[in-house]
């Protein structure tokens, strides 16, 4: 039997042409299905690190003049939350606060301007105007004029420069000395929070939804960044990102040095204090709840739509689709167990791998950090709705009772109380030896 396929009947040129057709067939699908896969690959590599590309928008972006920072150097207390990831924290203490009234100073109508200090003065924002203080006595070196209110912190830089957010859009660098104007900038909208200074940038936020990061030394704008909400809070800063939180809960983390978004994470609430970095976390409060997120997570465009679309098919009980996965960089989340309480309003100080929180219900805790395991909890004489600072051994946290107290970081025993007769809505700063603390009273006190 022979086995051989018959030999075709298609004349000679014919067959050489259905050959040649079949072979151009054949290389048209394999460049169209290579091509196509090629296009199917670019676009999973872009999708997947999209945020981690750079912004061709940025890259004539300018360069700092300087390396100025507001980092609070030994026995100051330059800027809020002490140096840029915000953590509150100061290990090495010579001489810790025994808790006796050195001195008090009535600032006039009150403001939510926390104090602070640096080189034996003390800098915060009154009541339409800017004010420096002896450190020593209370007694007032300048004061500035403003248009408004100060409703945040000011921010002390190494240069010698205070920078001041101004409701009349513009920010302000002052010396320290004198007050006199050194430079300023002009912003779209009111500066709604506190600077943060550091590698000689200046990263202020305003009400139109902007951050702008300008030259430290001379105000030159470096470059801009729109987000979703207003940032009402001061920034972080930490392994060269920038995390901020805005008034509809989300967090983002922006390349400080060209603003370029990273990673944004959202919740239901709205950021009530500023983040805080530690080892690798951030932490903010939004909503009533402290939130921890993993701070070196990439995002992914469209991720957070399609897990909201996976969540709604989950409920609607779609067969075989099982419940949607946490959001991407979601640690955990810790809400005081009184459901009658607001929550926490503020941030937490760090230390040592645990933090510490006060709530609206007077309770104060320390918890891991890592875990959110707690460590201990204490009931105060009123609710907390400002950050602590941790000192050495100490924690040291105002309640609206009026008092200021300083409890053991490893037990929660209170060490000493002391009554400065209002509402203590601000964090305390540390500087000299001294706690300097504002009330809703208007006064500000000096504790030794």
């Amino acid at each position: 039997m022979n086995d051989r396929e018959p030999a075709s009947e298609l004349p000679g040129w014919l067959e050489r042409t259905r050959v040649d057709h079949q072979t151009r067939n054949r290389a048209r699908w394999l460049l169209y299905g290579g091509g196509g896969a090629l296009i199917a690959v670019v676009a999973l590599v872009g999708w997947l690190y999209w945020y981690s590309l750079p912004n061709p928008a940025r890259w004539f972006a300018g360069q700092p003049s300087s390396i100025v920072t507001a980092a609070s150097p030994a026995g100051q207390w330059s800027m809020l939350g002490h140096r840029p990831p915000l953590t509150g924290y100061v290990a090495d203490v010579p001489q810790l606060p025994a808790g006796r009234l050195a001195w008090s100073q009535d600032l006039g109508m009150p403001t939510r301007s926390a104090p602070l200090a640096a080189d034996g003065v003390v800098y915060v924002g009154g009541h339409f105007t800017v004010m420096a203080l002896d450190a020593a006595d209370g007694g007032m070196l300048w004061t500035v004029d403003t248009p408004g209110p100060m409703d945040h912190a000011l921010t002390i830089a190494n240069n010698g420069l205070v920078f001041v957010g101004q409701t009349n859009h513009r920010m302000l660098a002052l010396d320290k000395e004198t007050g006199a104007v050194a430079w300023e900038f002009q912003a779209d909208w009111p500066i709604t929070a506190s600077a943060l200074v550091h590698d000689g940038i200046a990263y202020a936020t305003s009400a139109a939804n902007v951050i702008y990061a300008l030259d430290a030394q001379t105000g030159d704008e470096l470059w801009t960044k729109r987000i979703k909400g207003n940032v009402k809070t001061t920034p972080a800063l930490a392994e060269g990102y920038l995390f901020v939180a805005d008034d509809e809960g989300n967090l983002y983390r922006l390349d400080a040095k060209r603003g370029r978004q990273r990673f944004r994470y959202r919740t239901v609430g709205s950021a009530d204090g500023p983040p805080v970095y530690s080892d690798g976390v951030v932490y903010f409060p939004s909503g009533g709840s402290l939130y921890a997120v993993d701070a070196g997570v990439k995002g992914l465009p469209g991720l957070f739509w399609m897990k909201r679309a996976w969540l709604q098919l989950w409920i609607w009980q779609i067969p075989l689709v099982p419940p949607a996965p946490a959001q991407r960089g979601d640690l955990w989340r810790f809400f005081p167990e009184s459901r009658a309480s607001q929550g926490v309003t503020a941030s937490p100080a760090i230390a040592d791998g645990r933090y510490y929180i006060g709530d609206t219900d007077g309770l104060f805790y320390a918890r891991d950090a890592k875990t959110d395991d707690e460590h201990w909890r204490i009931k105060l004489g009123g609710p907390v709705v400002s950050s602590p600072i941790a000192l050495g051994s100490r924690v040291y946290v105002g309640a609206r009772d009026g008092s200021l107290y300083a409890i053991n970081r490893d037990n929660g025993d209170v060490e000493w109380t002391l009554d400065l007769g209002a509402a203590i809505d601000l964090p305390p700063a540390y500087a000299g030896g001294r706690l300097f603390v504002r009330t809703a009273d208007g006064m500000m006190h000096a504790v030794e």
